[in-house]
């Protein structure tokens, strides 16, 4: 395996990417949630409470979080399956670059580029609107890493969806149906108490760790502070059966989703025909 083409096809589509309509609204969408109108109305009569981002993280990690499988879903999806289509792909290969090579070049470019969205989105609003010391951000940094990992997840799983479709709309409405999917089951309040009562609480804790976006959820909320609130009812049975292991346990299972998905991902679209 060489070096050479894989950064080539991640500088190419790291730049596409950037290009994109999709991720260009996405990153206004993502701004505007960090930077609503009311915080802009405070910040130019300057009225912001100055510990204002200690109070509002937990919150915006809670309301944000949701939203970002939308980021690489979509794109991710349609990566493959698109060049495919339009006979790219067979021309690629083709050529003196192995499908490991044109595989990581691809998935490194989309993880780029759609990490710096969010790296971006949480890292200005705060620097901007929030007047973070420099000491500070380490707080800001634990949802910029936590939603990077929850982004590579899904962008595994999008490569996964483009690899198994055979035409670019299927490909997109099953990114949206998955979204759909796991931002559902993200929302596990009165669902975790009906299965905690039926079976017992350590379903709870499996139903959680079924769903990455409720998990990366958790996780960038223990690991900021966050409240009772913020944790819901799925938090707490999570804090309350593996106690101080919760954070452990919730980084090391989005850990093995962005592999296992990843992995999966290149295992199928090294078996498939390029046509």
């Amino acid at each position: 395996m060489q070096r050479r083409p894989i950064i080539a096809i991640l500088k190419h589509t790291f730049k596409e990417s950037i290009r994109a309509k999709w991720l260009i609204m996405f990153t206004a969408v993502f701004f505007l949630l960090a930077i609503n109108i009311p915080i802009l109305v405070l910040i130019f009569v300057r009225y912001l409470p100055p510990n204002y981002l200690d109070v509002y993280l937990t919150y915006l990690i809670t309301l944000s979080f949701p939203f970002l499988p939308l980021l690489a879903l979509p794109m991710g999806a349609v990566s493959i399956v698109d060049e495919r289509e339009s006979g790219v792909l067979q021309y690629m290969l083709s050529n003196p670059v192995s499908r490991m090579e044109f595989f990581l070049g691809r998935y490194l470019g989309l993880l780029l580029s759609t990490s710096a969205i969010i790296v971006l989105g949480y890292g200005i609003a705060a620097g901007i609107s929030y007047n973070v010391s420099a000491e500070r951000y380490l707080q800001v940094s634990i949802p910029m890493v936590v939603g990077s990992l929850l982004n590579a997840i899904m962008l595994g799983l999008a490569l996964l969806i483009s690899v198994i479709s055979k035409r670019k709309a299927t490909a997109l409405g099953i990114a949206i149906f998955s979204w759909f999917l796991f931002t559902v089951l993200s929302n596990l309040g009165l669902l975790s108490i009906v299965v905690s009562l039926a079976f017992s609480q350590f379903s709870v804790v499996g139903l959680v760790l079924l769903n990455p976006t409720e998990t990366a959820r958790l996780l960038a909320v223990m690991l900021t502070g966050g409240g009772i609130n913020e944790l819901g009812t799925t938090g707490l049975v999570i804090q309350n059966l593996l106690g101080q292991n919760a954070a452990f346990i919730l980084s090391e299972t989005l850990l093995c989703w962005a592999f296992g998905a990843t992995a999966v991902s290149f295992l199928l679209f090294n078996r498939r025909d390029p046509v």
